[in-house]
């Protein structure tokens, strides 16, 4: 067993006993060394496996743990391997008369949560607006989590938890806050509830004033080993701490440049502060990567090194020398993403399936071109950690607009349109009640709504607000009918507020999206001259409908970088990589939000094997404009560090025929090559396209008549064509 293991490892998994640190490096085999210290203390230190506590971050990795573990004769069903959460239940169950709860307690998801406080604001006040319940319950979550109040006695001597916040539950008539905090608590203890953040404050809170509850834990679980340590909470940390408290058996893994979870309560002081915490600790570091190339490493160490709050490491690996990342400055965010499926054509070529290459970017909102361009080019793709674009509320929200202005009898349309972006007061009955009288009379919802005499058949506090929104409607329908479609989008979104209602509420990942939904107007408007808005409703729609491949196929990873921590491919293309987006506007004047955008960067090159691309566009549409935007300070990092020639678009004098034009204006500088054998009449085989013939080809952009598909402008520099 312990052949198998190099020195580092080793070191780590045979260290004595008492509280032990492993960082473990991206690809330095933590799973290994967690599971062989489990073997070690059961075969080679004589611990009984009934006194093993082994957490994980995920039930997948809990799950993988058993069954390595199971394979070996340690007599793993003795142990408890289990998320926090999984063990947090196991411990209520038993003491469930201490949080006021009996043992079968039900369990709230999110959803059940949210409908408990939504049920508490509008027994005080009807019109709540679903983005309120929803800050309502992020606030009783973060107060759970920093495990420093008394949640069930809350009240108005503990700290506010939101000032905003507690003006709007004044306004609501619920007393602030800690009113509904307080009727929250009572309303769970009355369901015989628990929400997930109260699995772990109650066995916290158990922990640290029960001290019978807490010795007879400790005995029984003498010797703690946690995972993905970096991402632990303060609530988990103290739970952990006073668990660990009597004999000092606790062995942690992680990573502290991989903390990327700030945003939901993940601190990385926990890891950092973890020798103090618990003095006389062994610290181990593991720093062979058995993941990389040498050269994406390079990348990784140089763009962590510049963090100052960290533990001093450098990743080094046996691997190959491999080739050095690829830098891309493309000349707007269309041009990208051409580049970006270009090059993962060509990797094809090279014996790489789809589902090696990864398209990795900070925010979701970036997605849309992507999937787009995959779409166009029948390239299956599966979007990781988040929604389709189309397939995201916002963007439902704004096409339901579009939908009743072209078609006024989509009465799901008209039913998501009149409470959004902010809720109007029409509640489901008067909604029900203009349903059933559209259906009655053969006539559309707005047609309803339009009638004074069909108004009378609706309750009286509803009329005012339909006849409102009629007479917003009116305007919208008539703006469509003279201004050009994309100029009717952006007006009618500024004119709905979308932008403005989602940046006061702080939800700028909603407001970018939105924003790049008007940058799919635009660009379908200029590919199709004279396009209605039921023709881009229509091209959504296909867009949109097309199912996600099921595992066994081959597809492209689409995914935010959060999203694919612990997952690996040949390779990885970072996109987007501009100031204001990686690293976030919001980080800028902030240190520690700073080094975690730092740290997503490194999570994001890590997950390379053998090639890494970085891309930015030299103009993005955003918030409604198109502007200018500098390469991030990471890209220029990688540049200046290695010298990578930067291969940089500038916009040529082409018209836009198809989305596929779109990449024809693509000009490489420094980078001409000789493309003389793609002349006129040359047949030529596209790997999407099929079979053409050139018709045109001048400075290294090629006209080709494709017999399948028509008419496309290629740059023959990414485009992946073989003359027959």
């Amino acid at each position: 067993m312990l052949q198998q293991l190099n020195d580092e490892q080793l070191q780590a998994v045979t260290a004595p006993m008492g509280p032990v640190l492993v960082l473990a490096g991206a690809g330095s085999g933590k799973t290994r060394v967690l599971t062989n210290r489990i073997l070690y203390l059961v075969h080679e230190m004589g611990v009984s496996p009934s006194e093993i506590l082994a957490i994980t971050f995920t039930n997948k990795a809990a799950n993988e743990m058993k069954s390595r573990l199971w394979q070996s004769d340690c007599n793993a069903s003795l142990m408890h391997i289990s998320t926090i959460h999984s063990f947090c239940v196991t411990v209520l169950r038993r003491e469930a008369e201490r949080t006021g709860r009996t043992s079968n307690f039900s369990i709230y998801d999110e959803e059940e949560k949210k409908r408990v406080v939504k049920r508490i604001l509008k027994s005080v006040n009807e019109d709540v607006d679903a983005s309120i319940v929803e800050e309502f319950c992020d606030s009783i979550s973060r107060i759970k989590n920093d495990a420093a109040v008394d949640f069930d006695n809350f009240g108005e001597n503990n700290v506010r938890e939101d000032e905003q916040l507690d003006s709007c539950a004044d306004k609501l008539g619920v007393g602030g806050v800690s009113g509904v905090i307080k009727e929250y608590a009572r309303q769970m203890s009355g369901n015989n509830a628990l929400d997930f953040d109260d699995l772990l404050y109650y066995v916290y809170r158990i922990f640290s004033r029960c001290p019978d509850v807490l010795e007879k834990y400790s005995d029984r679980y003498r010797y703690i080993l946690i995972d993905e340590f970096q991402d632990t909470n303060k609530v988990q940390y103290n739970i952990f701490r006073l668990l660990a408290r009597k004999y000092r058996n606790i062995f942690v893994v992680g990573d502290d440049d991989q903390s990327i979870y700030g945003w939901r309560g993940a601190d990385v002081r926990n890891i950092l502060n973890f020798e103090k915490d618990f003095p006389g600790a062994k610290v181990y570091k593991l720093q062979q990567n058995y993941r990389s190339t040498k050269n994406i490493l390079n990348v990784a160490n140089e763009i962590i090194a510049k963090n100052s709050d960290r533990y001093d490491k450098k990743l080094f690996t046996d691997n190959s020398e491999g080739v050095k990342a690829q830098l891309y400055s493309a000349y707007n965010e269309s041009e990208e993403a051409y580049y970006v499926l270009s090059q993962i054509s060509g990797l094809r070529k090279f014996g790489y399936r789809l589902r090696d290459c990864a398209i990795l970017m900070r925010v979701n909102a970036l997605s849309r071109t992507f999937e787009q361009e995959c779409s166009v080019n029948r390239i299956p793709y599966k979007i990781f950690g988040g929604f389709k674009f189309y397939e995201r509320k916002e963007i439902k929200d704004v096409l339901a607009y579009f939908k009743i202005i072209a078609n006024p009898y989509d009465f799901e349309a008209f039913s998501r349109a009149v409470n959004v972006p902010v809720r109007r007061g029409i509640g489901e009955t008067t909604l029900s009640r203009v349903g059933e009288l559209a259906t009655r009379y053969s006539l559309s919802p707005v047609h309803i709504i339009a009638d004074p005499l069909n108004m009378h058949e609706i309750a009286s506090a509803s009329r005012k607000k339909l006849e409102d929104f009629y007479l917003l409607y009116q305007q919208l329908y008539a703006m469509s009918k003279t201004l050009p479609l994309s100029q009717f989008a952006d007006e009618m979104v500024a004119k709905l507020g979308f932008v403005d209602v989602y940046r006061a509420n702080d939800e700028d990942d909603r407001a970018m999206n939105v924003s790049e939904l008007l940058n799919s107007v635009k660009i379908f408007s200029t590919d199709n001259p004279g396009a209605t808005l039921s023709d881009y409703i229509q091209s959504v729609a296909l867009i949109a409908d097309k199912e996600d491949p099921d595992d066994s196929e081959d597809y492209v990873t689409v995914a935010t970088i959060h999203a694919v921590k612990g997952l690996e491919f040949k390779a990885v293309f970072v996109v987007g990589m501009e100031e204001g987006i990686f690293p976030s506007k919001r980080s800028t004047y902030d240190l520690h939000s700073l080094q975690e955008e730092r740290r997503l960067m490194y999570v994001a090159v890590t997950r390379a094997k053998e090639r890494l691309f970085l891309t930015c566009a030299q103009s993005r549409y955003m918030y409604g404009k198109s502007e200018q935007h500098l390469p991030s300070k990471y890209f220029s990092e990688v540049k200046a560090m290695y010298h990578v020639p930067v291969q940089r678009a500038a916009p040529v004098n082409l018209s836009r025929t198809s989305s596929d034009a779109r990449g024809a204006q693509t000009y490489i500088k420094g980078k001409q090559q000789q493309f003389d054998k793609f002349k006129t009449g040359v047949r030529v085989r596209h790997s999407v396209f099929g079979e053409g013939t050139v018709t045109k080809c001048d400075n290294g952009i090629a006209t080709i008549q494709f017999d399948g598909c028509g008419s496309k402008v290629l740059v023959l520099q990414f485009a992946p064509l073989e003359i027959i």
